[in-house]
């Protein structure tokens, strides 16, 4: 997630985004908009492809032409987040011949806007739905207390309380990764006290 990005360089988000560009330009990570209030992530670009390789194997697809014309499409478009069905006829993929193939492994999601359409991987649902779980208990947790706000150590604790079921329940993601979430997402905000770093709301809705 991008926002991780911003945890670790709060005070400088325009570096961010300077440096995203300057990857992206160079073919290195490709950034996609995957939720308008979560953020967007970026990936390795020689991992994307190599989901997308993968993907030859698999039987979802009418046509592994189909995977070699998008991967062109987006090497040419090195840092682009949606296609136009424009665009993708220009690379020759049409709705009869790869864009429903597309959609339907994940490379490509609705944006919303007729013939726009948002640059995907396959599954990315399930890591989003994953994130948000895992924000989502950390601001309820604050939420219940009078101030809105909690010493890091009894967040930690309580985190860990029953480890093997929140293990099972987050899927192994760990304490730092969700902190890193709230913080670069603008959730949660962090400050000092006399008994360590204490955490609190920003407001930032759901």
């Amino acid at each position: 997630m991008i926002s991780h990005l911003h945890a670790i360089f709060p005070s400088d988000p325009t570096f961010i985004e300077r440096e995203l560009q300057r990857v992206g330009e160079e073919g290195l990570v490709r950034k996609m908009v995957v939720n308008q209030n979560a953020g967007d992530m970026v990936i390795d670009s020689k991992d994307y492809f190599g989901i997308l390789h993968d993907m030859r194997r698999s039987d979802k697809v009418s046509s592994i032409e189909v995977l070699d014309k998008f991967e062109d499409l987006l090497k040419s478009k090195p840092t682009v987040t949606r296609l136009t069905k424009d665009d993708l006829a220009e690379a020759s993929i049409t709705e009869e011949e790869g864009i429903r193939d597309l959609l339907n492994i994940g490379f490509l999601v609705l944006s919303g806007m007729p013939g726009v359409y948002l640059i995907s991987i396959p599954n990315v649902g399930s890591f989003l739905k994953l994130a948000f779980r895992t924000r989502k208990w950390v601001v309820n947790m604050l939420g219940k207390t009078k101030w809105k706000e909690m010493l890091e150590k009894v967040i930690h604790e309580r985190w860990d309380a029953n480890v093997k079921a929140r293990w099972r329940e987050f899927r192994g993601v760990t304490f730092e990764w969700v902190m890193m979430e709230v913080k670069g997402g603008g959730w949660c905000e962090p400050f000092g006290t006399p008994g360590g770093r204490g955490w609190k709301l920003t407001g930032k809705k759901e």
